[in-house]
């Protein structure tokens, strides 16, 4: 062996300070990639990647995570744990409030949608101003096998974002089967919601969604402009009946107490879709935000309706030191 090859074996294996916190410098102060720090020094790639690993043993480096995303990361896995869940993605407000908040978090639950479904899947899409949010967010994602189905009937304002056109839209962006739900959402009394149930064509319907496995909605409090209010499922009188009698929250038109537990009504017997009982057997996710929702999150959370949450920071904070 030369004299010179063996002295650079033996810098390389005993590397000092000085090598290491330069390739350390160049390669995140300077943003060289290992290829180009190999060439500038002389010394292999492999030689650079062993440094790199020393510069973080003889503390050379530190590693920092910014408090912001430390926070979120830390509270995601703290409610993961509290509430059972098997995925929490957060999102900071960075100054955003109100809608603009809202399509922020529906967007990040859009992009996790895909990794959400799987092959063979069946998915039931509840309604509203978030869901159709995320409905506009989806990326155009195939997944093979996949039904999207309505989880409710037909609303009557064409203005507001119905059950039917956030499931036609993310059925279209999976390249998914589409199923809608072709019956009213609620009518006018017990007497009729039950003849219609009986009718053949509904009552297919409203067995196809017991295929349902997995399904995608958002939730409201019991306030007088709650969207069962603005969608004229509900009156403001009869929200207020329930919240009398201990709800706290509504999904796809079915109230829930604090501890998530069905509280039920005349308004029960004349809806036409989904019931508590469907909803808790599918893995849902939920997409949510604004403080003001803390009370009905946690209900849902606590009733098992969701296994997956997409929240904005400030709300997860609120449920995570209840």
């Amino acid at each position: 062996m030369k004299p010179e090859s063996g002295r650079r074996m033996h810098r390389e294996q005993h590397p000092s300070n000085k090598i290491i916190a330069e390739v350390a410098w160049m390669y995140y102060v300077r943003n060289l990639n290992q290829g180009e720090i190999s060439d500038a020094l002389s010394i292999s790639r492999p030689t650079v990647i062993s440094y790199l690993k020393l510069a973080k043993e003889r503390k050379i480096v530190g590693i920092q995570v910014s408090p912001e995303h430390y926070r979120m990361n830390a509270t995601a896995d703290a409610l993961k744990e509290k509430f059972g869940l098997e995925s929490v993605h957060i999102v900071p407000a960075e100054g955003r409030e109100g809608e603009t908040l809202t399509r922020a978090v529906c967007e990040v639950a859009a992009h996790h949608l895909p990794d959400f479904l799987q092959q063979g899947d069946v998915l039931g899409v509840s309604w509203g101003q978030t869901v159709h949010f995320v409905s506009e967010f989806v990326p155009s994602w195939p997944i093979k096998d996949l039904t999207v189905r309505q989880l409710l009937g037909s609303l009557a304002n064409p203005l507001l974002s119905t059950s039917e056109s956030c499931t036609t839209e993310i059925a279209r962006r999976l390249d998914a089967r589409c199923i809608t739900f072709n019956a009213p959402a609620v009518v006018s009394s017990a007497a009729l919601a039950t003849a219609l149930r009986a009718e053949p064509i509904i009552r297919d319907q409203l067995e196809g969604i017991r295929c349902c496995n997995k399904s995608l909605f958002s939730l409201s409090p019991c306030t007088p402009d709650t969207h069962v209010v603005q969608f004229k499922i509900a009156t403001v009188g009869e929200v207020e009946s329930y919240r009398m009698r201990g709800a706290v929250g509504i999904i796809a038109g079915r109230f829930i107490d604090v501890d998530g537990k069905a509280v039920l009504g005349e308004l029960d017997e004349r809806l036409v879709g989904v019931d508590h009982d469907l909803l808790r057997s599918m893995k849902g996710l939920l997409v949510v935000s604004g403080s003001a929702k803390r009370d009905a999150v946690r209900a849902a959370l606590r009733g098992g309706f969701a296994n997956h949450l997409v929240a904005d920071l400030e709300l997860a904070s609120l449920l995570l030191n209840d």
